[in-house]
């Protein structure tokens, strides 16, 4: 056989393999509304840049029907691409091959992914879509891990976790080994569609242990996992939403773990001041605002990425630039729960922040919070030890660290917002200040030994001027480096996460730290 003829025969049969389970499989995904795994990847890169590896790859053979169909690429998508220029490792389930169901071999392609990832220092993105596992799969010659060393959807991304960041972007059913196995990467994205799913077990496996009938949407809806759950770190209403934040997310990241971030031109001033900021909150504490605000007052072009934006609303976490410059930012929102801190606020928060600590984003704490819940039932779930998860994070974080007292911070809430002693390199405070370590009336009372009401008002006076004049006070006690001017806040942020740009913490030596999960 001649070099050309074999060359046309080959690319014939290729194309035939990039259609995956076939033309009417294909229609049957589109007629659910749901793109192919390979839109869904061409959508996802840069035009024209994905390349693909082992599309040859089959399925184990099992002696069972399954054996008569062809089944290429074992129903994952695998390759190499761009997202804005930059190299990428993509995977993504092929819903017209057997439902994209797992399998050895698709393990094994999987795992290359993410090896390759770690290898090259470069994200990997799992484009999710599976029935779960593929039972007949557990009799194939080759079957299990012994297919490969590494060929092991658990261990391969919990390696590359805080080398490369990674990304799971699920677009439709995720059951078992689908379900679990994205959660290791660093951030889990979700369609708002009936189609879109996940959940470890399925109803008619949760039926015949419990003898209970319950619905996909009940155990495993985008909607469950972004509001209840907190497993949703973005909730899009359409497939074409999700892996486009799934873009904007990777250009606030460098590619690895040795890396900065890289530095967008946004064409806005790091210089430019904001008269708006002195209108956002007011100078009495006591009207509620929304801390989105400031937020899109203070970063480039109001541009701001916000994870987990339906879940612990009480939190804000989420990227912006300054001055083209990635920033991590942590804030309070007083207008849900007056912004005070409970067990699911602190843990989102604590995430976030190694996040940011693991690829080198700098961290921005906006705070404004009467301190942590006085809950029993939340006691009783451990919150102690979730408000602990916070200050940890904080502490073990190397980055540079900014915090910005913008209105209260009562009690214990600056363990879990930061302060100098938690390797804070500036503290900052807007006028409207109020920073306080014990409740007043209960200081008040220890000091003169009697109740409130029993003590002078001139005395109450004085004593409130004297210890509780923030944040004049504080300043005065080296707790606040300075006072700024609201409409600043741009520009001295901007100047500050400049200087310490190239920062450095020595630690001691250890293998890793045993946070309190």
């Amino acid at each position: 056989m001649k070099v050309r003829q074999k060359t046309e025969e080959l690319e014939k049969l290729k194309k035939l393999y990039e259609l995956g389970g076939g033309p009417k499989a294909i229609e049957k995904v589109h007629s659910k509304g749901k793109l192919t795994a390979r839109e869904r990847i061409e959508k996802f890169v840069d035009p024209g840049s994905f390349r693909e590896f082992n599309l040859w790859a089959q399925p184990t053979r099992t002696g069972f029907d399954v054996d008569k169909r062809d089944n290429p690429g074992d129903a994952v998508v695998t390759g190499f691409a761009k997202v804005d220029g930059r190299p990428v490792c993509v995977y993504a389930h092929d819903f017209t091959i057997l439902g994209g169901t797992q399998a050895s071999v698709q393990y094994w392609k999987t795992c290359k992914v993410m090896d390759t990832a770690v290898r090259l220092g470069i994200p990997y993105i799992g484009i999710v879509d599976s029935g779960g596992v593929r039972i007949q799969d557990a009799f194939g010659i080759n079957a299990g891990p012994g297919v490969s060393r590494n060929a092991d959807v658990w261990y391969s991304p919990s390696v590359a976790s805080g080398i490369v960041p990674s990304i799971s972007l699920t677009l439709g059913a995720s059951y078992a080994g689908t379900a679990y196995s994205p959660f290791l990467a660093d951030v889990f994205f979700m369609v708002d569609k009936p189609y879109c799913y996940m959940s470890l077990a399925s109803p008619e496996l949760l039926k015949s242990v419990t003898f209970k009938d319950v619905t996909r949407e009940e155990i495993g809806a985008a909607h469950l996992h972004a509001e209840v759950t907190g497993s949703c770190d973005y909730l899009g209403q359409t497939e074409e939403d999700v892996l486009q934040k799934g873009r904007e997310l990777l250009s606030y990241l460098p590619s690895n773990c040795r890396e900065k971030p890289p530095i967008v031109d946004t064409g806005d001033d790091p210089r430019r001041t904001d008269d708006g900021l002195l209108d956002v909150i007011s100078s009495s504490l006591e009207e509620s605002y929304d801390m989105h605000e400031v937020i899109n007052l203070l970063v480039d072009n109001g541009n701001f990425l916000e994870l987990k934006s339906e879940y612990a609303r009480n939190i804000i976490v989420g990227f912006g630039r300054l001055g083209g410059k990635s920033v991590g930012i942590v804030a309070n929102n007083p207008l849900v729960m007056d912004g005070a801190l409970d067990l699911r606020a602190t843990e989102k928060e604590a995430r976030f922040i190694r996040y940011c600590d693991a690829f080198n984003v700098p961290l921005a704490f906006l705070v404004d919070t009467p301190g942590f819940v006085a809950d029993p039932n939340q006691e009783r779930e451990g919150f102690a030890r979730h408000a602990a998860m916070a200050s940890y994070a904080m502490c073990e974080a190397t980055v540079p660290k900014i915090v910005l007292y913008i209105g209260r911070c009562f009690n214990n809430g600056q363990m879990a917002m930061g302060t100098r002693l938690m390797g804070v390199d500036a503290v900052l405070a807007w006028p409207t200040a109020d920073i306080r370590y014990t409740d007043f009336d209960e200081s008040v009372e220890a000091i003169y030994g009697k109740s409130k009401e029993e003590i002078d008002r001139a005395d109450i006076e004085q004593f409130s001027k004297k210890y509780f004049d923030s944040p004049k006070y504080p300043a005065a006690l080296l707790i606040v480096d300075d006072i700024i001017n609201p409409k600043d806040t741009r520009p001295v942020l901007s100047d500050l996460f400049d200087m310490a740009e190239n920062k450095s913490v020595t630690i001691p030596d250890k293998k890793h730290g045993n946070m309190p999960l």
